[in-house]
């Protein structure tokens, strides 16, 4: 039975509304995942003087689970308040705190909530500029005014953008203040970071009242269960092969979960159809190519062009976005070799490529792949968590390989090391 051209058009639309591959989720029945990261995160904001560092790479849902405090706090007799502020436009510990001012009013008015009068008043002396700045004691008293009525999450995204050694120490100093002091709130930072020493670095004295949870990358069964979840909620399904690919393709990153989900979900109710088939998932890897953020598709030429008809630069890239890592991204040489030669159909030594891995690290190329040096031993990895599942799709699109490729290397952030 076909489908109607209203109900397309529904489905369309409804597809637009379940898949978020450009933002944070902010609906509890939109997320999916994350249950152990979901438990830390609770547990830490349950401990009085306990504030939370939620770091890990830049795509892996940081901000999405942030958005979930709100749903995920057990307070059915209080308000909760949540305010978000980003730091990418703000620059100050200043800038920061009146962003929290600024959205809890907001949050407030939404929720028909009336804020107690010293923190109105408080926004009434800045709005009139009867105050200049915002400093650590004034943080205390909005907190512990608004205490009484509700429970308080701040939550201070993309900590890493901060460039400001100062601002940041200010921040650290900030929340070992609301420890010591045994504020009744609690501060989570969010930033992109391999480890929490490059977001609060020198702030030792802060650590033993900040927990960490790192956000790894998600598991294939996460992602399918975002694919295949959704569909479910408009209607829709997909065969088990093309929900695989996904899954492999997106290498735990949920953005390509959801974008390729979406995409091969149009495809299908394009076709008439409210099941997603192969054909449909490579019509959506191209979409996706076509789509893709700019400085992905400039990154990408710039790193594989070459004058030379027998340059390897495309091949060896794409050996890299197949090969092992371990658990934080990084691969070593010998672990590129094998994809290598699955793409070229012949045995390569590491000495051969050797030099792309190091010349994919300088200005020229990128630098597209970023080197560690571990006891003499370099370890590369995608400067963009974003490239790798970008060159992936190139080589099926230009098929340079195929889904059979996809199936050898192992998920390292499945504790059964499932083959992708």
């Amino acid at each position: 039975m076909g489908i109607s051209q209203t109900e397309r058009e529904d489905l369309a639309f409804n597809l637009g509304q379940v898949f978020r591959p450009t933002m944070p989720i902010n609906r509890e029945d939109l997320f999916s995942g994350r249950q152990a990261q979901v438990r830390e995160v609770a547990d830490a904001i349950n401990q009085a003087g306990q504030h939370l560092i939620l770091y890990g790479e830049r795509g892996v849902g940081k901000t999405s689970l942030a958005n979930m405090i709100m749903y995920r706090l057990q307070c059915p007799d209080r308000f909760i308040m949540t305010p978000h502020v980003n730091c990418s436009s703000l620059r100050t510990q200043h800038d920061i705190w009146m962003g929290v001012l600024d959205d809890i009013q907001f949050r407030a008015d939404r929720g028909k909530v009336e804020l107690p009068r010293p923190v109105r008043k408080l926004a009434s002396d800045f709005e009139n500029q009867l105050r200049a700045e915002f400093t650590p004691e004034l943080a205390r008293r909005l907190v512990e005014n608004l205490a009484d009525r509700m429970a308080i999450v701040i939550i201070i995204d993309e900590f890493d953008t901060l460039a400001d050694e100062i601002t940041r120490r200010n921040i650290a100093e900030t929340i070992k203040y609301f420890s010591d002091r045994n504020v009744p709130a609690t501060i989570v930072l969010v930033g992109v970071a391999e480890d929490v020493r490059t977001l609060v670095i020198d702030h030792q004295s802060v650590g033993r009242c900040l927990a960490q949870v790192r956000m790894p990358r998600m598991n294939r069964d996460e992602i399918e269960a975002i694919v295949s979840t959704s569909l479910k909620n408009v209607g829709m399904s997909i065969e088990p092969g093309a929900l695989h690919e996904i899954s492999r393709i997106a290498k735990g990153l949920p953005h390509y979960g959801h974008l390729l989900g979406l995409h091969a979900g149009r495809h299908a109710v394009d076709e008439g159809s409210k099941r997603i088939y192969q054909p449909h998932l490579m019509a959506a890897i191209r979409a996706a190519i076509q789509k893709a953020q700019v400085v992905i598709q400039t990154a990408y030429q710039k790193a594989t062009i070459s004058t030379k008809r027998n340059a390897l630069y495309k091949q060896v890239l794409l050996a890299c976005s197949l090969a092992e890592t371990d658990e934080f991204g990084y691969l070593s040489p010998s672990d590129v070799r094998q994809p290598l030669e699955r793409i070229l159909k012949r045995e390569y030594g590491v000495e051969a490529f050797a030099r792309h891995l190091h010349t994919f690290c300088l200005e020229d190329r990128g630098p597209v792949l970023k080197k560690a040096d571990l006891t003499n031993r370099p370890r590369f990895r995608f400067s963009d968590p974003l490239m790798q599942p970008f060159v992936m799709m190139k080589g099926l699109d230009e098929r340079i390989i195929n889904e059979d490729d996809l199936k050898a290397t192992r998920d390292p952030e499945d504790p059964q090391g499932r083959l992708f």
